[in-house]
C-alpha cells in the first residue's frame, strides 16, 4: 500500500567522464504513513513492543519508565565522576543539530490569550517548547531531566492568573505497544506560574510508589481550566479511569466521576482494574461540561460498566446522557460544543466510528434535555489509497467547531476534513489536511498526516494552528476553498530517529537519519538552524551516504530500500527501489518494521540485508536500474548458510577491515529445544562464505533466551572485539568479546540494577566503540539518555552519563561516529539529534588497495542463465561495462557508475537493452575504467 505519488522512469544517463543523472524539478517519494498499513495497524507497536518487552513474560515491566528514571539518577555524569576521582576534564561540548524545520508527533498547544505570538507546544516525547514570534523560533522550556511525554496543556484564563499553565503527561495511544506498560508512560501534571518559561511537577500527582502502576495521573489526555471561577484555581483532568477535580490549581484531587484509584494500596496494579481507559471533559461557552468514559478498560477482561456520555452544570454532579446503543462508546470519544450543540465522534471496537451530535434545548435541575442526531453515514469517505476517515484505532482522532460560525466544523483521522454544514450531507466536506486531496499517500502540501489537535486564534477564528505527527502548521483561512498551510517547526525540536548516520570518507556536515512518521532526512550544514531537506515519507530507517555523494540510501518500513542521487540542494535526481525480490516473505520471519541492513565499508555498492529469517547479499547495486518503483532480483542472492529454520535476524555489523559479518537474532531450532538466542557470525571471502558454513553459530548459551539484539558493535580496529547489545528489560544487555564471539563477558555493570538483569535497569539501544590515543572509549544509547565508560571490566564496568544538561534523559536510538575527525552522531527519540567531537580521537586508516585493474573472473562460463564478472580496480572510479554481439554490435551497457577499489562483481542475465532474451551463441563483455578496458568472450547455450 505503500507506493511513490508518481509514476516516472528515470534511466541513469552517464557522461563521458564520470556517470550523471538528468536533474527533474523537486521530486519527492511520498508514502502513505499509517501505522504498519492497512493489514496490520498495530505493525511499529508490535516492533516496538519486540524491542522492550521482558522475554519471560512478552510484556513491559510495569512503571519501568518512572522506575528507571529514578534509577539513573544513582549513576553519576562524567564530570561527577571524574570529581570523585580527582580528576581534571571539561564537560564534552554537545551540541543539539536539529531538525530545526521537521517536528514530531504534538497533541499539546496553546495560544497565549495576551499575546497570540506566544505559542507553548509539548511533543509526545521531546519536552514542552515555547515561542514569542509567532512560530519563527521556538526554545525548550522544560528540563531535559523531566518527563518527555507531553499529551495536553490548558492556561488560565481568568484576568490576572494568565500566568498559569498546566501540561499533562502519558501518552496511552501511539507510544505504548501495550497500553497499559507504555515505555513513555507519563509521571503526573507539570505547572508554570510564569507564562511557560519554567515548570514544576505538581507533588500531589507525582506518586512515590514506583513498585506498581498505582496512579491515575500516568495518562492524562484532557485538561479545563474554570474561568467561570473566581474565587478557586479550579481544573479538571480527563485521565486514566475518571475525571479528576482540583479546586486549588492541582494540591488536591477528587474523582467526580468515573473510578476513584487513589487509595488502592501498594499492592494494587491498575493494569487489572476495571475503570476505563479512555476519558474526555469539555467545558461549554455556559460554564457546562460535558465528559466521556469509555466502556472498554484496559485489563481485557471485562467492559466497564458506566461507560458513555454524561453532562454537569457544576463538574461536580454529573447526569448520564448516553444514546442507545451503549456499545458505541467502547473506545475512544473526541467531543466539541458551540451554539448549544454537541458533537461526539467515537472509535469503537471493530474499527466501528460514529459521529453523533446532541442538540441541547434546556437544562432544569441539573438536568439537561436535547436531541441526538446520528450523523455517522456522513463521516468522509472519499475511497481510494488514502481518502476515507481513519482513526487508526483512536490514534489520531479530533474534532472541533469554527468558533464564528457554527455550520463549519472539522474532524480529523489520517486527513483533516472540514463540513459547511455540521456533516449533515456529504455534499459541502472538504479535505483540508493530512495526505494530499489527489489520493495518492502523497502529502498534503506542507501538511501531514495524522491529526492531534486544532488551536483557533481568538483574535481571528479563520487563522488557526494544526498539531499532527509532522509538528505544528498555521492556516491563515481555514474556511478558504483551498487551505494553505505554512510549517511553525522553525526549531520545534521533536522528532524521533530510529537511525542516523553520517558521510565517512570527508569532514563535512551531512547527517542521514530515519524518523518515526516523517520518513527519512538530511542535514547538509552545520548547526542547529539550516533546514533538513526531506528525502523519502513514511516510517524512516537505517539510510547512508556513500563515498563522494555518489548515492544516498534511504530506507522505510518493512525493509523498502531505495538508491537516490541528489543534485546540489539535495533534491532528488534520480531513484531505484533496491531491496530484493522475494525478500522477508517468510509467514512470521519475514523483515522487521524497522529493518537493518548495512552497507560493505570495504565496497559501498555492496549491501548485507537481514531478510527475516536469511542474510541476503546484493554485490553490486549500482547495477539496479533508476526509475523502479519495485523489489528487484538484479545481482541479489540469499547466502543459503545463514538460513534458519525457525527464527529472525534483528542486527547486522560488517567489518571495515576485513571480509567478516556479524549478525544477530533469535533462533528455536525446535519447539523442545532449549538452545538460546544466538549471535550469527559469517565470513564472507572474495564473494563467497568461508569454511564456517559447517557451523556459522557461536556459543551463546550464556546470553538471555529470547531477547532481541538490537545492536552489534564492531571495533574499528580489531575485528575480534564485539559488543552485543540487548535491548529489553529484565535482562543482562551488554556483552563483549575479544576473541571474535567464543567468549563473552556482561560488561552491564551499573546499568545494570541487578546482576541478572532484573530491576529498573534502562533499555540500551546502541552501542559505539571509539578508538583514542589513550585507549579506547565505549558510548551506549539508552531508553533514559547517553552513558561512556573508558574501560570495559566484567561486572565491574562503571558507566558514566554523558551531556545531562542537553540529551537529558531522551531515549537514544542511535550513534554513529567518524573517526576521521572524531565526530559522533546521536539520534534521539523526541529530541531530534545532538553531535559531538571526541577529543583524542584516532584516526583509523582503512586497508590498503594495491590491486591492478583487471578483470578476474568469468563465470559460469558457457552459461545457460546468469554469467558473473567478477574484476579489481586499483582505486574508486567510473566503470563502464557493455556486452557486444559477434558482430561487434552493442547488445546492452550493463553499468556505468561509480566502483570501488578492490573486488568488484557485475552480471548479466542475457538480455539486450530492450529487456529481450539474445539468441544463443558467443558475447564479449568490454569493461572500461579510466583509459583501460578488459574483454572477455561469453558463451550463451540455453
Amino acid at each position: 500500500m505503500y507506493r511513490f505519488s508518481f509514476i516516472v522512469l528515470i534511466f541513469l544517463i552517464i557522461g563521458s567522464r564520470k556517470p550523471t543523472v538528468p536533474l527533474i524539478p523537486k521530486l519527492s517519494l511520498d508514502f502513505e504513513e499509517e501505522i504498519g498499513g492497512e493489514d496490520d495497524p498495530l505493525a511499529r507497536y508490535t516492533y516496538e513492543l519486540s524491542l522492550v518487552a521482558d522475554p519471560q513474560t512478552g510484556k513491559i515491566p510495569d512503571n519501568i519508565r518512572e522506575k528507571e528514571i529514578q534509577f539513573q539518577a544513582s549513576i553519576p555524569s562524567r564530570l561527577e565522576f571524574n570529581f570523585l576521582r580527582e580528576h581534571r576534564v571539561q564537560e564534552r561540548a554537545y551540541q543539539s543539530t536539529g531538525p530545526f524545520n521537521v517536528g514530531g508527533r504534538t497533541r499539546a498547544a496553546i495560544i497565549d490569550v495576551r499575546n497570540e505570538n506566544t505559542i507553548i507546544a509539548g511533543g509526545v516525547s521531546g519536552g514542552i517548547w515555547k515561542t514569542t514570534n509567532g512560530g519563527n523560533e521556538w526554545t525548550r522550556v522544560s528540563d531535559p531531566e523531566l518527563t518527555n511525554s507531553i499529551t495536553c496543556m490548558a492556561q488560565d484564563t481568568r484576568t490576572g492568573k494568565e500566568n498559569i499553565i498546566y501540561a499533562g503527561t502519558g501518552e496511552l495511544v501511539g507510544n505504548s505497544p501495550r497500553s497499559l506498560a507504555a515505555p513513555y508512560r507519563g509521571n503526573g501534571l507539570f505547572k508554570s506560574v510564569d507564562g511557560g518559561d519554567s515548570w514544576q511537577q505538581i507533588t500531589s500527582t507525582n506518586d512515590a510508589e514506583l513498585s506498581e502502576f498505582s496512579s491515575q495521573f500516568q495518562y492524562s489526555w484532557k485538561i479545563v481550566t474554570n474561568p467561570f471561577n473566581p474565587s478557586e484555581d479550579e481544573l479538571f483532568l480527563a485521565a486514566f479511569g475518571g475525571i479528576l477535580r482540583s479546586p486549588d490549581g492541582g494540591d488536591t484531587w477528587s474523582t467526580v466521576l468515573g473510578e476513584s484509584l487513589f487509595d488502592l494500596g501498594d499492592d494494587q496494579d491498575l493494569n487489572d482494574v476495571n475503570a476505563p481507559c479512555y476519558t474526555n471533559i469539555i467545558q461549554t461557552d455556559d460554564g457546562y461540561y460535558f465528559a466521556t468514559l469509555s466502556r472498554g478498560n484496559c485489563s481485557g477482561n471485562d467492559q466497564y460498566p458506566n461507560g458513555g456520555i454524561y453532562f454537569s452544570v457544576d463538574g461536580v454532579d454529573w447526569k448520564n446522557i448516553t444514546p442507545a446503543p451503549v456499545q458505541q462508546f467502547d473506545e475512544r470519544t473526541v467531543m466539541a460544543y458551540a451554539n448549544n450543540q454537541a458533537y461526539f465522534l467515537t472509535q469503537g471496537f471493530d474499527e466501528l466510528v460514529t459521529l453523533l451530535r446532541y442538540d441541547l434545548t434546556n437544562v432544569v435541575n441539573g438536568q439537561p434535555t436535547g436531541n441526538w442526531t446520528n450523523l455517522s453515514d456522513n463521516i468522509p469517505n472519499f475511497g481510494g489509497e488514502v481518502g476515507d476517515y481513519n482513526s487508526q484505532s483512536s490514534y489520531n482522532m479530533l474534532i472541533d467547531i469554527h468558533p464564528s460560525d457554527p455550520n463549519v466544523v472539522y474532524i480529523g483521522g489520517t486527513n483533516l476534513y472540514r463540513s459547511t454544514d455540521g456533516f449533515t450531507s456529504t455534499e459541502n466536506t472538504q479535505w483540508i489536511g493530512g495526505y494530499h486531496p489527489d489520493n495518492d499517500a502523497a502529502r498534503y502540501d506542507n501538511h501531514h498526516p495524522d491529526q492531534h489537535l486544532l488551536v483557533f486564534y481568538p483574535s481571528n477564528p479563520d487563522k488557526m494552528l494544526s498539531c499532527n505527527d509532522g509538528g505544528v502548521r498555521l492556516t491563515q483561512n481555514n474556511r478558504a476553498d483551498s487551505v494553505k498551510w505554512t510549517t511553525l517547526n522553525n526549531g520545534f525540536i521533536t522528532s524521533q530517529f530510529y537511525a542516523v548516520s553520517q558521510q565517512k570518507d570527508e569532514s563535512n556536515n551531512l547527517v542521514i537519519g530515519g524518523m518515526q512518521d516523517n520518513g527519512v532526512y538530511i542535514r547538509s550544514a552545520p548547526g542547529i538552524n539550516p533546514p533538513w531537506h526531506r528525502l523519502i515519507s513514511g516510517d524512516g530507517g537505517p539510510s547512508y551516504i556513500t563515498p563522494d555523494q555518489h548515492f544516498f540510501y534511504s530506507s522505510i518500513q518493512n525493509g523498502q530500500i531505495y538508491r537516490m542521487t541528489l543534485d546540489s540542494e539535495y533534491d532528488l535526481s534520480s531513484f531505484a527501489r533496491v531491496d530484493p525480490s522475494g525478500g522477508g516473505t517468510k509467514p512470521g520471519q519475514g523483515y522487521l518494521f524497522i529493518n537493518p541492513y548495512v552497507l560493505d565499508p570495504l565496497n559501498h555498492n555492496r549491501m548485507y540485508l537481514l531478510g527475516g529469517n536469511v542474510i541476503w547479499r546484493n554485490d553490486n547495486l549500482a547495477q539496479i536500474t533508476s526509475g523502479s518503483q519495485k523489489p528487484t532480483s538484479t545481482n541479489w542472492e540469499m547466502m543459503e548458510e545463514t538460513e534458519l529454520a525457525l527464527g529472525r535476524y534483528t542486527a547486522i555489523s560488517k567489518s571495515g577491515r576485513s571480509d567478516l559479518v556479524y549478525a544477530g537474532g533469535w533462533y528455536v531450532p525446535s519447539v523442545d529445544s532449549n538452545r538460546s538466542p544466538e549471535v550469527y557470525l559469517v565470513k564472507i571471502t572474495d564473494n563467497s562464505t568461508s569454511s564456517q558454513k559447517e557451523d556459522p553459530f557461536l556459543n551463546t548459551e550464556e546470553m538471555p533466551s529470547g531477547a532481541h539484539i538490537v545492536c552489534i558493535a564492531l571495533d574499528p580496529e580489531d575485528d575480534d572485539h564485539i559488543i552485543v547489545v540487548f535491548s529489553n528489560y529484565n535482562i543482562p544487555s551488554l556483552y563483549e568479546s575479544h576473541d571474535g564471539g567464543i567468549t563473552f563477558t556482561d560488561i552491564g555493570g551499573n546499568l545494570e540494577e541487578n546482576p541478572d538483569g532484573t530491576g529498573n535497569g534502562p533499555s540500551i539501544r546502541w552501542a559505539e566503540i571509539i578508538p583514542t590515543h589513550a585507549g579506547q572509549l565505549v558510548f551506549v544509547g539508552t531508553s533514559v539518555g547517553l552513558f561512556s565508560t573508558e574501560n570495559t571490566d566484567g561486572a565491574n564496568t562503571t558507566w558514566v552519563k554523558e551531556s545531562p544538561e542537553m540529551i537529558g534523559k531522551s531515549v537514544v536510538t542511535s550513534l554513529d561516529y567518524r573517526s576521521l575527525d572524531g565526530r559522533l552522531v546521536v539520534g534521539t527519540h523526541g529530541n531530534g539529534t545532538f553531535e559531538v567531537n571526541i577529543e583524542d580521537f584516532k584516526t583509523i586508516e582503512g586497508p590498503t588497495n594495491e590491486n591492478a585493474f583487471v578483470v578476474s573472473n568469468v563465470y559460469p562460463n558457457p552459461t545457460s542463465d546468469i554469467v558473473k564478472l567478477d574484476y579489481e580496480l586499483p582505486e574508486d572510479g567510473v566503470v563502464r561495462a557493455d556486452i557486444f554481439n559477434s558482430l561487434g554490435q552493442l547488445e546492452k551497457n550493463l553499468i556505468w557508475a561509480p566502483q570501488y577499489a578492490g573486488k568488484n562483481r557485475i552480471t548479466w542475465d542475457g538480455t539486450n537493452s530492450s529487456g529481450s532474451y539474445v539468441r544463443n551463441g558467443i558475447y564479449y563483455c568490454q569493461i572500461r575504467f579510466q583509459d583501460q578496458k578488459e574483454s572477455k568472450k561469453v558463451v550463451l547455450i540455453r
